[in-house]
């Protein structure tokens, strides 16, 4: 025996199904990210071998560990500070110090989390508070120029 379809107010079965379908696809596309939804992770990974991209353009580099909680604790504020990275025309950096002790070592990492400033070959160590605001201000408002650069004899480069 077949149930009877009995259609809402003069319309049609089908019709009075549409919206609630409509309604599940919205739904789902908003729950489920394609890819133009997903954030891209714009932190770059630096290594050993290719460290010396550091030396054109400007850059902030983070030197962590994955065991330090400091170093776990700023990576939300690193992340969201990544997103800005086109925005201010900055490159974005993090260089894990157990995998990498050869880049960690040009740059006498003794503390984590360690960031610098990076700018056509100078270096510069930044000290200031870690959120996303103040990076973006240190990038933006040209704060690093307060900051005096790292000796050339002792910087990264002098170990080429």
């Amino acid at each position: 025996m077949m149930a009877a379809v009995i259609p809402f107010r003069g319309s049609s079965a089908r019709s009075a199904w549409t919206p609630l379908a409509s309604m599940l696809l919205l739904l789902l596309l908003l729950i489920v990210p394609g890819p133009a939804l997903t954030r891209r992770n714009r932190v770059k990974l630096l290594t050993d071998g290719a460290w010396q991209e550091l030396l054109q353009g400007e850059w902030m580099v983070e030197f962590y560990a994955p065991w330090c909680p400091a170093c776990r604790n700023l990576q939300p504020e690193w992340e969201s500070f990544a997103e800005w990275s086109e925005d201010l025309e900055v490159n974005i950096a993090k260089v894990d110090v157990t995998e990498q002790p050869g880049l960690s070592g040009r740059f006498v990492i003794t503390a984590l989390p360690t960031i610098y400033h990076c700018k056509d070959g100078e270096f510069r160590r930044y000290q200031g508070p870690r959120t996303k605001s103040d990076f973006i201000n240190f990038i933006s408002e040209q704060e690093w120029k307060s900051v005096e650069p790292v000796s050339s004899w002792l910087g990264p480069s002098s170990f080429l």
